[in-house]
């Protein structure tokens, strides 16, 4: 669907409703790199890094040597306590290491998530372990917790160029649903991988498409996919149609 893959040092967006498998599939993605000997990072602003590993534990031996670095913002105290930058508290550590529990907020000093942290902690550790594959997980988040006081659109537009400007591959998903075709994040970045979900006849019905793939040819058609344990299944032989997320062609010879 793109063309041979992505290119290489430019920032990409993976947007869909819930449940229709964007951290999977970006998982996939850093997964692919661990096989290619690339170092690979996840940074997680939503789901916590205990439970991110145990629901992708099927992915393989390479999910537990991706490096996760925990963005999520500490409970918050109702009484005042002293905040630390959260590049100085926080490290990146290969999903192997993750304890099967959840992190617990420290009693008497919080976590402060700012962008501002956020761009100097990614700068620090791609100059310190050479990432060449990153994963925001979820630019929903990060607009929601780290660019308080920022307007959305401009602080996401000068995020994906900071990104730009560390010449890594970045996948960063959107939380956005079916209708919302002619959001925001679609002029933003390089390229973007959309995911659709409709309910049908009582049944759950996944699609996928190439929306924009800047410098390079694509299949724009949707085709439909299933959620494995190793990531998502397309069917390349059908596609479903955008209006209605009914079957609108069998492609035989690729079935």
């Amino acid at each position: 669907m793109l063309d041979g893959g992505l290119i290489a040092r430019r920032p990409y967006l993976i947007v869909g409703p819930a449940g229709t498998g964007k951290t999977t599939l970006a998982l996939e993605f850093l997964c692919e790199g661990i096989r290619r000997g690339e170092p690979c990072l996840l940074v997680t602003l939503e789901e916590p890094p205990n439970e991110c590993r145990f629901n992708h534990r099927g992915m393989g031996p390479e999910f537990g040597r991706i490096d996760v670095f925990d963005a999520i913002p500490d409970v918050m105290h109702y009484e005042h306590v002293p905040f630390k930058d959260i590049a100085s508290v926080r490290s990146a550590l290969p999903f192997a290491r993750v304890p099967w529990v959840i992190r617990r907020t420290p009693e008497l000093t919080g976590v402060e998530v700012t962008i501002t942290a956020l761009e100097q902690m990614l700068r620090s550790e791609v100059d310190r372990r050479g990432y060449s594959r990153i994963v925001i997980d979820s630019l929903t988040a990060l607009q929601y917790f780290c660019m308080k006081g920022f307007d959305e659109l401009a602080g996401a537009q000068t995020f994906l160029r900071f990104l730009s400007d560390l010449q890594v591959t970045t996948l960063l998903t959107v939380e956005s649903s079916v209708e919302s075709v002619d959001a925001v994040e679609r002029t933003l970045a390089r390229g973007l991988v959309r995911l659709f979900r409709w309910e049908r006849d009582g049944s759950t019905v996944r699609a996928i498409g190439v929306e924009k793939l800047r410098g390079s040819g694509h299949d724009a058609r949707l085709h439909p996919y299933r959620i494995g344990p190793q990531g998502l299944d397309i069917d390349f032989g059908e596609t479903i149609s955008r209006s209605s997320g009914k079957k609108v062609r069998r492609d035989r010879h690729l079935g």
